[in-house]
C-alpha cells in the first residue's frame, strides 16, 4: 500500500475510533469537518475525501445545512469495511490471529486470580444470551464478542484490553464466518462454559488449555 494510501486508511480508522469514543450510533451526527481535522491533526481536504468515501459506501449521510450523520445501517459497518481492506492480506490475518491468541491467553491467566463476582456473572450471562440468540435462529456474534471482551476485562489490565479491542473489532467478519459453520455455535458455547467455569474456579492451567482449544476450533 502506498504512503498516501496508509494515511487515508489511518484517517478512516481514526473516524471509526471517534464514533466508538463518542458512543455515536445510527442517526447520530458526526463532528464537523473542522472538528475532525483538529482531532485527527490532518488537513480538512483529507477529512473531506474520507467522508466522501464513507458516503459512497452508504455508511454516512450528508444533509445540507445540518451536517453529516451515521446511516441507519449502523456504525459497526465501518469496522467491517476496514476489515475488508486490512484482512485481505494473508500476513495481516496471521498476525492478528497470533497476537489475539497471545493477548487472550495472558489475560485469562490473570483473570483466574483477578475476576470479580460481577464479571463472572457477566461471562455466564453472555453464554446464556448466546443460547437464546441461537434458539431464536440468529448467529450469536455480538454475544460471542462480548464474552471474550469481558474475559479480557477480567485481567484488570487496561493496556491489554486496549490492544485487544481493535484486533477483534476488525475481525468480526471472520467471527461470523466461523460461527456460521455447521454445529459450530453449539460447540463454541460449550467451550465458553468450560473457560468460564475454569476461571471461576481459579484453575489457570485448565482455563488456558480451554481457551487455546476454543481459539483453535474457532479458526482464529
Amino acid at each position: 500500500m502506498s504512503h498516501s494510501g496508509k494515511i487515508y486508511l489511518n484517517i478512516l480508522k481514526e473516524i471509526d475510533q471517534i464514533i466508538t469514543h463518542d458512543k455515536l450510533t445510527s442517526g447520530d451526527k458526526l463532528p464537523s469537518e473542522r472538528d475532525l481535522a483538529e482531532r485527527l491533526k490532518v488537513g480538512r481536504s483529507s477529512v473531506r475525501e474520507a467522508l466522501r468515501a464513507l458516503e459512497l459506501l452508504d455508511l454516512i449521510e450528508t444533509r445540507k445545512g445540518e451536517g453529516t450523520f451515521i446511516q441507519q445501517s449502523g456504525s459497526h459497518r465501518l469496522a467491517e469495511v476496514l476489515a475488508n481492506f486490512f484482512l485481505k492480506d494473508k500476513q495481516a490475518r496471521r498476525d492478528v490471529t497470533e497476537t489475539r491468541k497471545l493477548i487472550e491467553v495472558e489475560a485469562v491467566r490473570l483473570a483466574c486470580t483477578r475476576a470479580t463476582e460481577p464479571q463472572l456473572h457477566k461471562l455466564k450471562s453472555y453464554i446464556e444470551a448466546s443460547h437464546a440468540t441461537w434458539s431464536g435462529g440468529e448467529i450469536p456474534v455480538e454475544e460471542d464478542y462480548l464474552f471474550h471482551k469481558t474475559l479480557v476485562e477480567c485481567s484488570h489490565n487496561n493496556l491489554i484490553l486496549n490492544i485487544w479491542k481493535p484486533l477483534v473489532e476488525y475481525s468480526k467478519i471472520a467471527l461470523k464466518k466461523s460461527l456460521s459453520r455447521q454445529g459450530r455455535p453449539e460447540d463454541s458455547m460449550k467451550e465458553h462454559f468450560i473457560i468460564y467455569e475454569s476461571v471461576a474456579l481459579g484453575d489457570e492451567e485448565k482455563a488456558v488449555s480451554a481457551l487455546k482449544n476454543h481459539l483453535e476450533n474457532s479458526r482464529f
